[in-house]
């Protein structure tokens, strides 16, 4: 019988057939493995004595050996971190790792880093880190490529992953079960699924401002933002315009419209990557007091 191929053997599989991050298919939630691959598919060894130079080989979760040094590079990862009962190593995010609304642990030691964007390669070396969690990190393909000299990349290489693929790709890496996190948020999310269809609610639309008249035009999350997607996976429907529209347009029947203020940003953070913590909260916040027209 032919063993079926897993997530880590075909990732290696890309690599040697010369994919970048950008060429996996949509959907797959793989572990980036570091460094330059060879015919052998051994990672390459460094060719430089800058003390940044990756260890060779250089590491990759499996089975038996799960990552335990983990740095978190997001909030939504420090999130996941969270959920699965992870204490991170150190954390970094552009919103800031300390409490919200829906996570209530102290922010976890930072590096040493104040600059502007991501920490240098540099300045995480001292925290000993096995492994970044990135998943839901603004990187760009070169600066992905760049943590990955340093230790073990937790990323999605098709894009930033649904709340259910990103905790169990980080559950993966760091061989803890994500069931029960995600049993919690499935209730949690039933729970408003429930809520909204007793209001006749079939859609809803987001719209980004902090308030609007009839006639004001306004913009509305677009279909593909991950709060949109997350949305559409609990059965409702998404209604969303390419170019700003008169809010009283936005008004039918089943359609719940749902504001977004930009000066709240717990609201914005969880909106813009929703995890398996932010996004029960976020769906409460943008519904409460609210129904469809």
């Amino acid at each position: 019988m032919t063993r079926p191929i897993g997530r880590r053997e075909a990732l290696r599989a890309a690599l040697r057939a010369g994919m970048g991050v950008a060429g996996l298919g949509a959907g797959s939630a793989l572990l980036a493995a570091c460094g330059a691959e060879g015919e052998t598919g051994e990672p390459a060894a460094p060719t430089t004595t800058d003390p940044l130079a990756p260890p060779s080989p250089v590491r990759t979760p499996t089975p038996d050996a799960p990552v335990r040094r983990v740095v978190a590079l997001s909030s939504a990862d420090l999130d996941v971190l969270t959920a699965l009962e992870v204490k991170p190593r150190a954390a970094w995010a552009e919103d800031g790792t300390g409490p919200r609304p829906w996570r209530d642990a102290s922010a976890p030691p930072a590096p040493d880093w104040d600059g502007p964007g991501p920490p240098t390669l540099r300045a995480l070396l001292p925290l000993g880190a096995e492994a970044f969690a990135l998943a839901a990190a603004d990187l760009s393909p070169a600066q992905l490529r760049a943590y990955e000299q340093l230790a073990t990349v937790i990323a999605d290489p098709a894009g930033r992953p649904l709340w259910r693929d990103h905790l169990e790709l980080v559950g993966e890496a760091v061989d803890r079960d994500p069931a029960p996190a995600a049993a919690t948020a499935d209730e949690a999310l039933g729970d408003w699924v429930r809520g909204q269809r007793r209001l006749g609610v079939e859609g809803l639309v987001v719209v980004l401002g902090t308030g609007a008249r009839p006639d004001t035009q306004v913009a509305t999350l677009a279909a593909s933002a991950p709060l949109s997607r997350a949305i559409t996976d609990l059965g409702f429907g998404i209604h969303a315009h390419g170019e700003p529209v008169p809010y009283r347009e936005l008004r039918r029947r089943g359609v719940q419209v749902v504001r977004v203020d930009p000066r709240n940003a717990d609201l914005v953070a969880a909106v813009r990557q929703p995890s398996v913590l932010s996004l029960p909260w976020a769906l409460g916040e943008l519904v409460r007091g609210r129904r469809p027209a």
